[in-house]
């Protein structure tokens, strides 16, 4: 009996944790607007035209590297004040965009829409660590994200 008891428990929370990066992904309304940009980190907002992503660095060199992935597929994807060895690259048949921006004392980025898909992942890195999430700024709220890597739900 306890052995069934242990199974069904186990089978539960199993299901629990597949179900649970659904209900933690943080809602598109988050990222509404445009926010004020004025410390290290990265800054997602969305608008009527798409997202937009920037990293700002003030002072210190930084290097600011990011996976985005979705089911659906990266379009309109439009670079912004890169410069050097900047990068931003769409692979996988359009379902990753992969960004490494060296900023410092400007503001790099990237705007793009996704068509299709439920979710947009992040994975934000910032001087090869992954960034705090107090370095993270959604929307005109500035809002930080939970827990890095992250996903909004579309």
């Amino acid at each position: 009996m306890r052995k069934h008891v242990l199974a069904a428990l186990c089978a539960s929370g199993a299901l629990l944790l597949t179900l649970a990066p659904a209900t933690l992904a943080a809602p598109l309304s988050k990222t509404e607007g445009a926010p004020d940009i004025d410390k290290t980190g990265y800054y997602l907002w969305h608008a009527d035209d798409g997202f937009h992503l920037r990293t700002h660095g003030p002072g210190a060199e930084h290097d600011f590297d990011a996976v985005l992935r979705t089911r659906g597929t990266f379009e309109n994807v439009d670079a912004v004040k890169l410069e050097g060895d900047d990068r931003v690259d769409v692979v996988d048949g359009g379902h990753q965009l992969n960004i490494h921006f060296h900023t410092f004392d400007f503001t790099d980025g990237v705007n793009f829409t996704v068509r299709g898909g439920e979710r947009l992942h992040l994975s934000l890195k910032l001087d090869d660590k992954l960034a705090p999430t107090e370095q993270i700024f959604l929307g005109a709220k500035r809002v930080h994200a939970r827990k890095n890597p992250f996903s909004i739900k579309l």
